[in-house]
């Protein structure tokens, strides 16, 4: 059997644990298939790149996780059929948008959906220090950055040892698509996995577990066999709030820190209690805070990850997000890269990302604009009406000189408006203007929100 594994090229950056299908595939499939069968693997694909296709594969694995990646997935479903004559290409990665699009899924070919399947994950979880050599892009973006210590020629390397989450935030859409469950390598065969990663030359791990924390003895136990064999990796690990705060009660900050754990990135969404609540994020701002005090006083390092636009967004709730970060975020200067756009008091981090599938979507309509039927993350591709009536109340021109700089981090500094007092967001935005320029505006006015400029409250 002969099987190709596609992975179209996209403009966004990973957002969850189905994103990493690629190589979970290929690491599942490489020990699923028999003697004599061959996998053929292309990473970034391109449109021009359909005639490099082999055109007597059993199968074409297509792994659609990105909505940018829809119009290759249209192409490759249409002419795979014709260069073969058979119609033998499925999809796997994001159920809701292949379901939405039409496309035939994996299960029908396997049986199974390997992203589900406890069996097929384990093998594609234990297996990535076998195959990561043949891996060219490894999907990590702009994680590198984090780690200062890193040599600029070095790879971060992805590792799970947990899949999928079932906390059911209402903006994520990995829950949707994991089945609502978590499932999770023993502690043994977590050790057996790191093992493998050092003896392989594997320095810098992100680990992209939805929680790494989750069980905060088991995460003890994995960071204190790391220190018993003396392996000094530098790790990146995600963390919900309240796991990271109960692990620091119970085991202290120092065992991440001895461990290796140069930075833990916590979704705290918003500062606003209202706005997090109708994330699903109950509690977790005061959480934030005592987490937040912690850093201050530790080594510590937290990525506070944040979200702008989700519906019920307001000035007032980006008020509350940049006095939060101006207090306890990174300063523009202590970040490299894109990365100053998120942890930061005037970086907007990720946009609301709508998704097929999740309980939310269909409800959008009512709710806000959709800008674009493509959406990603690192642009606005929803505005909430919540946002468009908002009332700018007082405006503190104080802090515009403080604002400028991320206006022109954002290339939006050039629009100039001055805000009025007493009017709408809408009401400043002109009638008939191009979906490219709404997006600036919606960032203008959202950077003076965080930054204080213009306020909900007088």
């Amino acid at each position: 059997m002969h099987y190709v594994i596609i992975d179209p090229t996209s403009t966004e950056f990973n957002r969850g644990s189905f994103c990493y299908a690629p190589y979970l595939l290929y690491n599942g499939l490489s020990e699923y298939i028999q003697t004599g069968d061959k996998i053929s693997f292309f990473e970034t694909f391109q449109s021009e790149d359909i005639d490099k296709l082999p055109t007597d594969a059993d199968a074409y694995f297509v792994c659609l996780w990105s909505y940018p990646q829809v119009e290759i997935c249209m192409l490759l479903n249409h002419f795979i059929p014709m260069l073969t004559e058979n119609e033998n290409v499925f999809f796997v990665g994001y159920n809701g948008l292949i379901k939405q699009y039409g496309f035939s899924h994996i299960k029908q070919f396997m049986g199974f959906d390997p992203m589900q399947d406890n069996s097929f994950l384990k093998s594609a979880m234990q297996n990535y220090p076998k195959y990561y050599s043949h891996f060219r892009r490894l999907l990590l973006s702009d994680c590198d950055m984090h780690l200062k210590s890193k040599d600029v020629s070095d790879k971060v390397y992805p590792l799970f040892t947990t899949y999928g989450c079932p906390n059911n935030c209402a903006f994520c859409p990995s829950t949707v698509n994991c089945g609502y469950r978590r499932f999770e390598l023993s502690e043994e065969e977590t050790f057996k996995l790191l093992k493998e990663c050092w003896e392989v030359g594997v320095r810098y791990i992100h680990f992209t577990d939805e929680d790494l924390f989750f069980n905060i003895d088991r995460a003890a136990n994995v960071l204190n066999y790391l220190i018993s064999k003396k392996y000094t990796f530098k790790m990146i690990a995600l963390a919900s709030a309240e796991k990271l705060s109960s692990f620091i009660k119970k085991y202290e900050c120092g065992l991440l820190i001895e461990a290796g754990v140069e930075l833990v990135e916590v979704g705290m969404e918003s500062a606003d209690e209202n706005l997090a609540k109708k994330m699903g994020r109950v509690k977790v701002v005061g959480t934030c805070v005592e987490l937040a005090e912690i850093q201050q006083n530790t080594d510590l390092n937290i990525f506070w990850l944040t979200q702008t636009f989700f519906p019920g967004e307001t000035i007032h709730s980006l008020n509350e997000t940049g006095k939060f970060l101006k207090k306890y975020g990174y300063k523009i200067d202590e970040v490299v890269g894109r990365l100053r756009t998120n942890g930061t008091k005037g970086g907007l981090g990720q946009f609301f990302q709508p998704y097929h599938g999740t309980a939310i979507y269909k409800t959008l309509s009512k709710k806000g604009i959709m800008l674009t039927e493509r959406p990603v993350r690192l642009l606005p591709s929803f505005v909430p009406y919540s946002f468009l009536t908002s009332v700018i109340c007082a405006i503190n021109y104080s802090n515009s000189e403080a604002a400028n700089k991320w206006l022109k981090l954002y290339n939006v500094y050039q629009l100039e408006i001055i805000p009025t007092e007493g009017k709408t967001i809408e009401q400043h935005i002109p009638a008939g203007v191009a979906v490219s320029l709404q997006i600036k505006y919606y960032i203008y006015f959202a950077i003076l929100a965080r930054m204080g400029v213009i306020n909900a409250d007088i």
